[in-house]
C-alpha cells in the first residue's frame, strides 16, 4: 500500500505492508522538502502559484516511485495548507492533471484520527496506555489525549511551525527573540483555551511527539531512555541552544536540516509551551503517524475483500 502525505512543509511517500506476524512495516519512505504552506498566512490564505507547481511536481515524482513498487492501492492526502487555502481546488486540479491522482483534503479531525491510528501500530509504544500525542506539522498541531489506550480528546490546532513563524518571527535567520518566544507561548496557551483544552489535562506526564520536528529531536538525543523518555528540561535546554543560534549554526552545529532550520526554533518553542500547558514532564518519540494510519486502513480494506 502507498500513501502520499501532502503537508505544509514536506510531501512524503510511505509504502507499507504487513509482515508474517501481521504487523505493519515500512517498505520504502521518501520525503521531499516543498514548503507549500507559506501563502496560508496571507490574505486570502492560499497556496502560491510557484508552490502549486512545486507541490504538484513533487507528488508526480512520488507517484512514479510508488508505481515502480506496483502498490495495490495509493492514496494521496493533504492536510493543513490545502485545508485552509482558498484555492485548494486549483491545487487539486493541478495535481490531478500533472500527477494523475486524486487529492483528498483531510479535515482536522480526520487528520488527527489517522495520526492516532498510526501511532497505535508502533511496537515501541504498546506498553504505553495513557499519554498525550502532539504531532507538529507546518500548518497545524494535532493533539490527542489517550486514556487506557482510548482517544478521549482529539483536536487539530492552528499551531504549525510555518504558520507560527510567519506570524511571530520577523527574521528567521537570526536567534529567536525573547519577544517572539513570549508571543508564541501566549498564542499557544490562548489556542488551547479557545479549544476548551484544560491546563494540566494530560492523562499522564508523558507526551509522545511525532512529525518532522520530533524526528530531529530524536536524532539529536539518541541515548534517551526508551522507557522513561526525555525530560522536558532536556528538551528546553536543546531548544535554548538552537533558538539562540543563527540559522546557519542550527544546521552546522546542532544537526537541524537546512530545509527546516529557519522554523525549527518556532517549532520547539511551541512544543515546549504545549507540554508545559498540558502538564507533560517527559517525552517519547515515534515516526508512526498519519501515513501509517492511512496505510493500516488501506490494508484492512484489502484484507476484507480478499
Amino acid at each position: 500500500m502507498g500513501v502520499i502525505d501532502v503537508g505544509s512543509n514536506t510531501i512524503k511517500l510511505l509504502i507499507a505492508t504487513r509482515d508474517d506476524q501481521g504487523e505493519l512495516q515500512s517498505v520504502h519512505f521518501e520525503v521531499l522538502e516543498t514548503r507549500i504552506g507559506e501563502g496560508v498566512m496571507k490574505q486570502p490564505p492560499r497556496i502560491l502559484p510557484e508552490d502549486i507547481e512545486r507541490g504538484a511536481e513533487a507528488i508526480k515524482r512520488l507517484r512514479e516511485i510508488a508505481d515502480s513498487f506496483e502498490v495495490a492501492s495509493l492514496k494521496t492526502v493533504a492536510t493543513s495548507a490545502a485545508r485552509d487555502a482558498r484555492n485548494r481546488e486549483h491545487f487539486a486540479n493541478r495535481v490531478s492533471q500533472l500527477a494523475k491522482c486524486d487529492l483528498n483534503v483531510l479535515s482536522g479531525v480526520e487528520e488527527a484520527r489517522y495520526i492516532g491510528d498510526g501511532l497505535r501500530t508502533d511496537p515501541q509504544l504498546k506498553a504505553l496506555s495513557s499519554f498525550t500525542l502532539l504531532d507538529m506539522g507546518g500548518g497545524s498541531l494535532e493533539c490527542i489525549q489517550f486514556l487506557e489506550k482510548q482517544a478521549r480528546l482529539v483536536h487539530s490546532l492552528n499551531l504549525g511551525a510555518v504558520r507560527l513563524a510567519s506570524r511571530f518571527v520577523e527574521d528567521r535567520r537570526s536567534p529567536l527573540t525573547t519577544e517572539a518566544e513570549q508571543a508564541i507561548g501566549e498564542h499557544v496557551r490562548a489556542t488551547f483555551d479557545e479549544a476548551k483544552i484544560n491546563a494540566k489535562s494530560s492523562p499522564s506526564p508523558v507526551a509522545v511527539l511525532t512529525g518532522g520536528t520530533a524526528a530531529v529531536l530524536a536524532s539529536e538525543h539518541p541515548d534517551y531512555d526508551l522507557e522513561s523518555g526525555l525530560s522536558l528540561d532536556a528538551l528546553k535546554a536543546f531548544h535554548r541552544k538552537v533558538a539562540s543560534a543563527y540559522q546557519s549554526e542550527r544546521a552546522s552545529v546542532h544537526g537541524v536540516p537546512e530545509s527546516r532550520a529557519d522554523i525549527f526554533p518556532t517549532a520547539t518553542s511551541a512544543l515546549c509551551a504545549s507540554m508545559e500547558f498540558l502538564g507533560c514532564e517527559r517525552v517519547r518519540f515515534s515516526h508512526r503517524n498519519l501515513r501509517f494510519g492511512i496505510a493500516n486502513e488501506l490494508l484492512r480494506e484489502l484484507d476484507s475483500t480478499a
